[in-house]
């Protein structure tokens, strides 16, 4: 099959790393008359929580009746989740024809570059008026940035891609605050202080307008269980929601919420609370602190550092007085020192497992890095045997749940097992 065939040769673009810069993409679309200029773009980067918020601002666009790409990454179990528009998967026959469109200009696109030249040239032939882009990996080098939005937005920035970012807060947040651009307006979830100073005078520099959650806009919780969350938005300039509902779960959502909000209504002034109201109702989010089971109660989410670890724990907190089995698989340039500890006091038992793909954590690598650390700790390769493992323990104890977490490729692997529809599960990149 063609698909596959190219697919694997896409694949293959992994060998030639992480090669940061925008010369190789605008090289490209200049050569198919720039398409990424055919739309009107939303640009969201950031450590956590870029995935939620570029989804529910989709969701908000295609409420009001606009014609809506999204361009999301990495994906869980079909390549083709990546590019959506109007609420519809590209086909494969539509990866193929854009493939073998794009080769004889894209030799030297990287893995991630050639998918997104790919994208927005799926955009553009398909007329959409606006597309929600996820950036890749930092910001400012990063191939999406060959765009100049109608809002950058910049969800929460904590430690990761260190060896390409910076190991420090400030030098990755320089990173992630590289999509500003003259005179675009600029959403920010809340920072830890050294981050947000250096959004604020890139934002200054830029002459841009800059709005950051908790002091020129909010979210009030109301009530969370694990159907949802409902809260009420409010911005500095006076308005307040009445009650919204938002079927994900987690804190975190409160803040990725309110900052899709936020950055919605700043493109698009003429918003409905009732069209509001309806495209948050729409939002799914596989992956995202997922109820795959109630009994036993069974939860997968794909955080992968400690950030996400230590947000995620809050909200079980929440829903659930129930210990976890916790299943966790994780790619080795992670600080997995730092993920396990934060649920050193939360959970009831730990399974290490090793995921079906190249960068995945060994036993042996992690054990070096526990050498201080003394963890109850067990071992199963396979992921779909660990997780039967931790499934018979929690049937057995009705005061345990199993969550499963760790990485993308984790979950992707279990929900495969699962029933999901599967393609190219470990077509990925380095995130």
């Amino acid at each position: 099959m063609m698909y596959e065939v190219l697919i694997n040769e896409l694949y293959k673009r992994r060998t030639k790393g992480i090669k940061l810069g925008l010369e190789r993409v605008f090289s490209v679309l200049e050569k198919f008359d720039n398409p990424h200029r055919g739309f009107k773009s939303v640009h969201i980067a950031g450590t956590n929580g870029k995935g939620s918020t570029s989804k529910i601002i989709y969701h908000l666009l295609r409420a009001h009746g606009l014609n809506t790409g999204l361009f999301t990454s990495p994906h869980l179990t079909r390549f083709t989740e990546r590019i959506i528009v109007n609420d519809k998967e590209i086909t494969e026959d539509e990866v193929v024809r854009l493939i073998e469109k794009i080769k004889p200009f894209g030799e030297e696109l990287t893995f991630f570059e050639f998918i997104t030249v790919l994208a927005f040239l799926y955009f553009a032939e398909a007329g959409i008026e606006y597309a929600v882009l996820e950036t890749g990996m930092g910001g400012r080098l990063d191939a999406t940035n060959v765009v100049v939005p109608e809002v950058s937005v910049i969800t929460t920035i904590g430690l990761d891609h260190q060896e390409f970012l910076g190991n420090n807060i400030r030098s990755i947040a320089q990173e992630k605050a590289g999509i500003i651009k003259k005179g675009v307006p600029v959403v920010s979830s809340k920072q830890a202080s050294e981050a947000e100073e250096v959004i604020r005078k890139k934002a200054e520099e830029s002459g841009s307008e800059l709005f950051i959650y908790g002091k020129d806009f909010s979210a009030e919780l109301k009530s969370m269980s694990i159907k949802g969350i409902n809260f009420i938005f409010s911005s500095a300039s006076s308005l307040q929601t009445s009650a919204l509902f938002l079927p994900l779960i987690g804190l975190h959502q409160l803040e990725n919420v309110a900052v899709a909000m936020q950055s919605f209504m700043t493109i698009y002034p003429n918003w409905d609370e009732n069209y509001i109201r309806e495209g948050l109702k729409n939002v799914t989010i596989p992956g995202r602190l997922e109820i795959i089971s109630e009994k036993p109660l069974i939860i997968f989410d794909i955080a992968h550092n400690p950030q996400a670890a230590q947000t995620l724990i809050k909200s079980l907190q929440i829903i659930t007085d129930k210990k976890p089995v916790l299943l966790f698989g994780i790619m080795r340039d992670k600080d997995v020192s730092g993920f396990l500890k934060s649920f050193e006091n939360y959970a009831s038992k730990i399974i290490f497992t090793v995921p079906n793909y190249e960068r995945a954590l060994t036993y042996d690598e992690l054990s070096e890095r526990l050498n201080s650390y003394s963890l109850n700790l067990s071992y199963i390769s396979d992921p779909v045997e660990a997780f039967k493992e931790g499934f018979s323990i929690c049937q057995k104890n009705p005061n345990l749940y199993l969550l499963c977490t760790g990485s993308v490729y984790l979950v992707g692997e279990l929900k495969e097992f699962l029933g999901e529809k599967t393609s190219h599960r470990r077509l990925g990149e380095v995130l």
